[in-house]
């Protein structure tokens, strides 16, 4: 268990851990699934529970968005191989008040059965987090109630006119789009996963309304944005523009240059003059941070990382160990 859960601190240990936790949960949801066919499965579930105990102790600190990743896992392999015996909690009281705060923030702890879901949200030191939803589609509704949820709250407490405020910077049409590109792009006909994958899209958000300050993010476990590439339709300017660039073929299947693969995408969609690009995907998500007073926007997908500040000249890196999906995060200030 990484001490620090951050991609952004910490990238190759939080992103080698999901991709062992995603093996663990998924030998032990079809070995639970072989012993339900054949008896005996209360008996056998409790020993695989202390077998495949996680030290969450050994945690210092866990960022929101890694925490929204974590719990994707969980959620994936509840969803996939109904293992609720498995994923259970256990020494609560060793572990850090701030790692606990920040899990049961995001609904991780609900996963495991320690806390009910919400009914009434809650602000803790200052900041309102709403926990994760997930989907598969695209669902205006969806999105509407938990960026109307933050507005309400953050109006509640002196920020005039915030439903107004997110809707001029396209924080609607930007949640919206992202999920578009995971239902377009993430999960494609044929292909091919180390492990079982279930098609959905995880997100949530917080504010903080002493600073006008706003907190969203959505995580996929897709093919990731370097590897959906030849699947836009834009394609062709992409390459072409990428040879000029970088003097070299882009290649989907070579990962040593993701992180300068993700911010050519955005850049390109940018500067392109193809109605296609404008108000759309990866540009948009870009445009949302444009749109603010001051914030940014940092994307995770496969061994890449793009971080824009506002007013700030964009930066990419590409990390040796990869995350398998992607990661999309803004933190606005209106």
């Amino acid at each position: 268990m990484p001490s620090v859960f951050c991609l952004e601190e910490n990238h190759d240990e939080v992103a080698k851990f999901l991709s062992d936790l995603r093996r663990t949960l998924s030998i032990s949801g079809q070995r639970l699934g072989r012993l339900r066919m054949t008896g005996g499965f209360r008996a056998r579930a409790r020993r695989q529970t202390i077998y495949n105990y996680i030290d969450f102790a050994s945690m210092d600190r866990i960022t929101p968005a890694a925490a929204l990743a974590l719990a994707s896992e969980y959620d994936r392999a509840n969803s996939l191989f109904d293992i609720e015996e498995l994923l259970q909690a256990i020494n609560l009281e060793r572990w850090k008040a701030e790692v606990r705060t920040t899990l049961q923030d995001v609904g991780f702890l609900s996963l495991l059965g320690v806390d009910p879901p919400k009914e009434h949200l809650e602000a803790r030191d200052g900041v309102y987090a709403v926990p994760f939803i997930s989907g598969t589609k695209v669902d205006g509704a969806v999105i509407d109630v938990m960026i109307r949820s933050l507005a309400d709250f953050a109006q509640g407490r002196g920020v005039g006119d915030s439903d107004a405020l997110l809707s001029r910077s396209r924080v609607y049409d930007g949640l919206g789009e992202a999920i578009q590109n995971v239902e377009d792009h993430a999960y494609p006909d044929g292909a091919v996963f180390a492990y079982p994958i279930v098609k959905r899209w995880w997100m949530t958000g917080a504010v903080e309304p002493a600073k006008k300050r706003f907190n969203l993010m959505i995580y996929d476990q897709g093919v990731t944005i370097p590897v959906s590439l030849p699947r836009w339709s834009q394609i062709d300017e992409f390459k072409a523009s990428f040879v000029k660039a970088f003097n070299r073929e882009f290649v989907p299947d070579d990962s040593d240059r993701d992180g300068e693969t993700i911010a050519h995408a955005v850049q390109l969609g940018r500067s392109s003059t193809g109605e296609s690009w404008h108000g759309k995907g990866l540009p948009l998500m870009r445009e949302i941070v444009e749109n603010a007073s001051a914030g940014s926007l940092r994307i995770f997908s496969r061994r890449g990382a793009y971080v824009y500040r506002l007013g700030q000249s964009p930066t990419s890196k590409t990390f040796p160990v990869p995350l398998l999906g992607t990661l999309v995060e803004w933190d606005l200030y209106l």
